[in-house]
């Protein structure tokens, strides 16, 4: 072989060495982007009857008070209300001669529903009385010694007490109660507890919601209002 022919020979093999390399080299790459966006959730506290002129009050005077709750969201909610109310030592003596005397704690107000009789402070129980489709949870109302309150925990249950109801986008509950009674509170004469007409009352009410769907596995919900209550709260994952 001439010097002549082995230079395009090598040049010949350079050249299919570089085909070869550059066959190698290609690549293809494909994506494709979701866009997620969750559905909007929100639920808004209504009271369509309250007025905020109220400065004083007296004893036995009952006030438009109708908590509600409106979901103004894009998705299906659980409800829950909770209200806390001052409460008061009432001393209870059981006997005539005054032997067994005990302080009870009693709410300053009581809820007060149409078509159903309130349970007032002389029958010297905390228990309040709230319209049908409220299921009051266990544990409910739990007492603040500190800043002598109670707290009352509701659900949302419409027909089913054993079943969370679903309030749809745009939909409202029921009312809680439809008005508040100021109980004629009475409380042992002392520098350290005053009488209740000394001291201003608040009654606070808050309103809390879930998505109603997925609340126990990625298939499955929960509706049971304890464990619903539980999966807000952190303290359970619905099973």
């Amino acid at each position: 072989m001439t010097p002549k022919k082995r230079i395009l020979l090598m040049l010949s093999a350079g050249v299919l060495l570089l085909i070869a390399a550059m066959s190698a080299m290609l690549s293809s790459s494909d994506d494709i982007t979701n866009r997620f966006q969750p559905g909007r959730f929100d639920i808004v506290l209504e009271e369509p009857h309250w007025t905020p002129d109220h400065d004083s009050v007296v004893p036995n005077e009952e006030l438009p008070k109708d908590p509600q709750v409106r979901n103004k969201g894009e998705v299906d909610a659980f409800v829950f209300v909770e209200v806390t109310v001052p409460y008061y030592d009432e001393l209870i003596t059981e006997s005539l001669d005054g032997t067994g005397a005990a302080k009870l704690s009693l709410p300053v107000v009581k809820f007060v529903c149409s078509g159903k009789e309130p349970a007032f402070d002389s029958t010297a129980t905390p228990a309040q009385t709230v319209s049908d489709g409220w299921l009051e949870l266990s544990g409910s109302p739990s007492k603040d010694e500190e800043n002598k309150t109670f707290t009352y925990t509701y659900a949302y249950v419409g027909a089913d007490p054993d079943s969370m109801e679903a309030v749809p986008p745009e939909a409202v509950t029921g009312q809680l109660f439809d008005s508040i009674k100021f109980c004629n509170a009475r409380e042992s004469i002392s520098d350290t507890e005053p009488f209740i007409e000394n001291r201003s009352v608040n009654v606070m009410v808050s309103a809390r919601g879930i998505q109603t769907e997925y609340l126990k596995s990625d298939s499955e919900t929960e509706t049971d209002p304890e464990k619903v209550w539980q999966v807000l709260n952190g303290l359970g994952d619905g099973t």
